[in-house]
């Protein structure tokens, strides 16, 4: 059956952040003891790593060279499952540090009063006279620590719990630290990913269930931010805008709506230009917040959008179809058609907020979620190539779910969701703009794209389901895979319903695939099936051999 046990959406890492003095490093391993994990202090590990205390560090060194060592250490911690993380009140300063914490954990901020932090730290010193802070060493340590508060208190808030330790005993603070990750944990609000790359940070949820919780998600990221834009199309209105809408206001934000029609029609210039007209006329500003509320078409307009109203405002995808959820709502490329093919006009704009709830599909029509299973068995394909893991096994796990994969729980789908997830950010973390690596996502796409254009009577998933056919074929053709391969592709798309021949023009689709946006040189890029899992990218495709297996799809 479905192997999926690496992602059970479980909390791998319990992370222990605030000011100095509150408790991180004392607690950290009593928490490890308690729920059976290993622990870390990464302000141990740097005096460790330079053999003095972090005073001396920084008198010696400077305080950029320490939070180099200091992000070191924290990579190296969250590298690890099942670990106990107490960090330096410092680690919040750096948004790399927060990419790398965020997935896998839950994020705890311990606070206490200045008055009790200023004893804790007096009284250490006291026992130890080189535990001093340097950020607070000097004259009126309290007036210090009340300014290193107001300035860090921001990044402190977007933990997922606040604690307070005040007159609390060890014991009653790991308790509450235990029950409150196992709450979180419960409820799947920890992120299966996150991507940092130079265009932003992107979190990523993926569950059965957790929408109920994206005014809570957006607040904990934006915590000033006062409005929000929800752009959806007229289908997803009726279902799930107004839900949304209210859960927004219910935390204090200013909620307007904005429908596009359904289809591909939507993707256009005119699209967009009614979208941030329509903002600019509201008075958007840059903390505003834009909510994709929507399947690929809304994700792509609405984010492109997003990318140029005031040169780039906060962006937030919520995915209500299977495809946009494994595929276009990750990895930041957003964009709309041209007349002549699709996705010509468009930008690189990562989404800093993907909430992915596999409930949400319960609405959608069955064509389109027979559709998304095509991005899903291409992830399949691709698996090995895109990710270098020799674990690699969800084409296996695909053909483990039956002949019906439509019919799953929306549990088992939110693990599906996630692996694909998986899949796709680790391609784009190595390569967001589609200079190497990421072509192989493109896999299914160079006919399929082309099938699609050709008169849009193919919605994208399907007509890249017969891409996956034809440029299989293509592989086998050219001796680079084996017909088993073939049959094993083509049994996964038959069971997802997903249509076998293509009805069209065949002049129609070549003159589409010249304008595909990976040619070089003229030359189509083809990425080819290898063997489960890999796949190889080829650009000497005879002509003569595509238009033969395009009339073999159906094209006449």
């Amino acid at each position: 059956m479905f192997g999926l046990t690496r992602i059970e959406l479980m909390v791998d890492r319990v992370i222990l952040i605030g000011l100095s003095g509150t408790g991180k490093s004392s607690l950290a391993p009593l928490v490890a003891r308690e729920i059976g994990y290993s622990w870390m202090d990464t302000d141990q590990e740097v005096t460790e790593r330079f053999g003095k205390p972090i005073p001396e560090i920084f008198e010696e060194f400077g305080e950029s060279t320490f939070r180099t060592v200091e992000q070191e250490a924290l990579r190296s911690a969250c590298g690890r499952n099942q670990i106990v993380i107490a960090t330096g009140g410092g680690a919040v300063l750096d948004e790399a540090n927060w990419s790398l914490m965020r997935p896998g954990a839950v994020i705890i901020h311990l606070r206490a009063s200045t008055e009790e932090i200023v004893n804790r730290l007096q009284t250490a010193e006291e026992k130890d006279p080189d535990d001093v802070r340097p950020l607070l060493a000097g004259d009126d340590p309290e007036q210090r620590l009340v300014d290193l508060w107001s300035r860090r208190k921001p990044l402190y808030d977007r933990a997922d719990i606040e604690i307070e330790t005040d007159g609390k005993t060890p014991e009653a603070i790991v308790d509450e630290i235990v029950r409150s990750v196992k709450r979180v944990r419960e409820t799947g609000l920890v992120p299966v990913t996150s991507i940092d790359v130079p265009g932003g940070r992107s979190d990523i949820y993926a569950g059965a269930g957790i929408s109920k919780y994206v005014a809570q998600l957006v607040r904990s990221r934006w915590r000033e931010a006062q409005r929000v834009w929800i752009v959806t199309d007229t289908n997803i209105q009726q279902h799930w805008a107004g839900t949304f809408r209210r859960q927004l206001q219910d935390e204090g934000f200013a909620t307007d709506v904005y429908a596009v029609e359904p289809g591909e029609t939507s993707k256009s210039f005119r699209a967009v230009e009614g979208v941030v007209d329509w903002m600019i006329r509201g008075r958007v500003n840059r903390r505003d917040i834009l909510i994709a509320l929507g399947g690929g078409v809304v994700g792509d307009l609405a984010g492109f959008a997003a990318s140029i109203v005031l040169r780039g405002i906060n962006l937030v995808q919520i995915p209500t179809s299977l495809l946009a959820m494994v595929d276009s709502s990750v990895g930041g490329k957003t964009g709309v058609n041209h007349e002549l093919g699709k996705n010509l006009i468009g930008a690189f704009y990562q989404p800093h907020l993907v909430i992915a709830d596999t409930e949400l599909l319960e609405s959608l029509p069955d064509r389109e979620l027979c559709a998304g299973w095509a991005e899903v068995i291409k992830h399949g394909m691709i698996e090995r190539s895109a990710t270098g893991s020799p674990e690699a096994g969800l084409l296996e796990a695909l053909e483990g779910l039956g002949t019906n994969p439509c019919r799953i729980s929306a549990q088992t789908m939110a693990k599906v969701v996630a692996w694909n997830i998986g899949i796709k950010a680790e391609v784009v973390r190595q390569d967001e703009r589609e200079s190497g690596l990421r072509w192989l996502l493109n896999y299914g796409h160079t006919m399929g794209h082309a099938m699609e254009a050709a008169g849009y009577r193919y919605i994208h998933g399907e007509a890249v389901g017969l891409g996956l056919r034809a440029e299989a074929r293509l592989s086998q053709r050219l001796g680079i895979c084996d017909a088993d391969l073939v049959r094993r592709q083509d049994d996964l798309l038959d069971g997802a319903g997903l249509p076998g021949t293509f009805e069209g023009n065949l002049d129609l689709v070549l003159e589409r695939m010249t304008r595909d946006k990976k040619a070089v040189n003229n030359r189509l890029t083809w990425i080819l099936p290898v063997t489960p899992g890999t796949v190889t990218v080829r650009q000497d495709v005879p002509v003569d051999l595509v238009v033969q297996i395009a009339r073999e799809i159906g094209a006449k």
